[in-house]
C-alpha cells in the first residue's frame, strides 16, 4: 500500500457511523477525533430525541470531549424539543464527559434563531457551547477550546 492508501484505510477503520437518516447523520471521525453531526432537514420530535440519545451513546463510547453539529440545513426545532434538550439530554452529555459543543449555523432562517437561543441556554448549564459560521472553525474550537484569529 502507498502512503495515501494507508491514510484512507486508517481513516475508514477509525471512523464510525452512528446514525445515517434523511434528517441527520452522526459519525465519529478518527481524524481529527471528534463526533460530527450533520443535520439534513426536519426531524419529528421522536426522531430528534432518539437521534440525540444516539449521540449520548457515542459520547460515552468514544469518550468525546468535543462535538461539532452542522445545523446549516436544519429547518426548525420545536420549543418542546429544545426544552427536552436542556432538561434531559444536557445532563446526560455533561455526565458522559462532553466539554465543548460547536454549532455551525446558516446565515439566516428559523433554524438559526432556534439554535442561537439553545446555545445561550445550554452554555449556561455546564457545557461550553458556541456558534460558528464554518465547520473548520467549529472543529478547531471543539477540539481545543481555541478560536482562530
Amino acid at each position: 500500500m502507498h502512503g495515501a492508501d494507508l491514510v484512507a484505510e486508517r481513516r475508514s477503520q477509525d471512523d464510525e457511523i452512528y446514525l445515517d437518516e434523511p434528517y441527520l447523520s452522526i459519525r465519529w471521525r478518527g481524524v481529527p477525533r471528534i463526533l460530527y453531526a450533520e443535520w439534513k432537514g426536519f426531524a419529528t420530535s421522536e426522531e430528534f430525541r432518539a437521534a440525540l440519545l444516539i449521540g449520548v451513546h457515542a459520547i460515552r463510547e468514544r469518550h468525546v470531549v468535543g462535538y461539532v453539529s452542522d445545523a446549516r440545513k436544519a429547518k426548525v426545532f420545536l420549543p418542546e424539543d429544545l426544552q427536552w434538550t436542556v432538561e434531559v439530554w444536557l445532563p446526560q452529555v455533561v455526565a458522559a464527559g462532553l466539554k465543548r459543543m460547536a454549532m455551525v449555523t446558516a446565515e439566516t432562517g428559523l433554524g438559526k434563531v432556534a439554535i442561537e437561543e439553545a446555545v445561550h441556554e445550554i452554555d449556561n448549564h455546564g457545557l461550553s457551547m458556541r456558534k460558528f459560521d464554518s465547520v473548520a472553525a467549529a472543529t478547531t474550537w471543539a477540539l481545543t477550546g481555541l478560536t482562530a484569529r
